[in-house]
């Protein structure tokens, strides 16, 4: 597919993990996830479903041209380009995809998936922010190394954004399983450790330095927004248009001590319609015999729960 093909490793590609405590809400249930920024029609449009329709986007380009033709190769990450001025390229790059369309569009379900719920929990400007910065920052140093190295940044496409998403989730959700009842962090390990041999076998530096750094942010900016309580993953103080604190109260007010202790604990702040020990109940019964095991009326319970806490953060 065009001269970058062989250049190209394997689109990452993760499976959506098993209901554990937490991961109670679906991204397709109505009301459930994060609030969208506008409508079109009937649809809801999340950062998840935006970036979603870019990658598909990527997809048919690619179809429609027959490999990476013209408008392709203007998107993608390019060192003598970028140096020419080119600097669209830093946050185009995840559009076209990496590999055929079959897997392409495979990855963009799995993104959505693990994106609608991530969104979900973090809220639609934490979210956007760690997508800015998956994308931004990675290409950033992996162009500057690229130069001084003179070689070129592999293409990537979405399963780039994913792997730093799943890793940020995984943080905040270390519980969570996957198949097999596999603990999901050892999934997003493992493809991680499949990826870096890849591009170890490639010879790409800037490859290797992209991925480790895409997976650094996403542990980084979850730790940092307080949905992480994993220890030994560094926090750094982020701006208020980041965290969406600029008119809420001081750090060490009670807001900001209840998000420091990590948003994925539901059971922290009960709602005036939900009681402590309910809502402690139905997790319980999510851990130990999964989602399916819900009524409706008490999965709306846990929807209703969920977003009773974000308007509790945001407002």
């Amino acid at each position: 597919m065009g001269r970058r093909a062989k250049n190209t490793p394997p689109t990452l590609l993760l499976w959506v993990p098993m209901a554990d405590r937490y991961a109670f809400q679906s991204p397709f249930s109505r009301g459930s996830g994060s609030d969208p920024w506008f409508t079109v029609g009937s649809l809801a449009v999340t950062t998840t479903v935006a970036v979603s329709a870019l990658g598909l986007f990527g997809v048919l380009l690619v179809v429609i041209e027959g490999g990476y033709g013209v408008i392709s190769e203007a998107l993608l990450l390019d060192n003598s380009a970028i140096t020419g001025g080119q600097v669209w390229r830093f946050i185009t790059w995840p559009i076209p995809p990496a590999s055929d369309f079959f897997w392409a569009l495979l990855g963009l379900i799995f993104f959505f998936l693990i994106g609608s719920q991530f969104e979900g929990l973090l809220g639609r400007r934490a979210f956007t922010s760690l997508i800015v910065a998956i994308v931004v920052i990675p290409a950033v140093i992996a162009t500057v190394v690229g130069v001084l190295f003179d070689d070129d940044v592999p293409t990537f496409g979405l399963g780039m954004i994913f792997l730093g998403v799943a890793a940020g989730f995984a943080a905040s959700m270390p519980q969570a399983r996957s198949f097999f009842g596999i603990p999901f962090w050892v999934v997003v390990a493992f493809f991680f450790f499949i990826q870096f041999l890849q591009l170890l076998t490639l010879r790409s530096l800037p490859g290797l330095v992209m991925l480790t750094s895409t997976a650094f942010i996403g542990l980084v900016m979850t730790r940092s927004l307080g949905f992480s309580n994993v220890q030994w993953i560094p926090s750094v103080a982020l701006p208020s248009i980041v965290t969406g604190t600029a008119t809420s109260a001081p750090k060490k007010s009670r807001p900001a001590k209840r998000r420091s202790k990590g948003k994925a604990d539901l059971r922290a702040v009960p709602t005036a319609s939900t009681s402590e020990a309910e809502i402690d109940a139905l997790l319980d019964q999510v851990n130990e015999q999964g989602l399916d095991s819900l009524t409706k009326k008490q999965k709306q319970t846990l929807e209703r729960h969920a977003k009773e806490m974000r308007k509790r953060r945001d407002g």
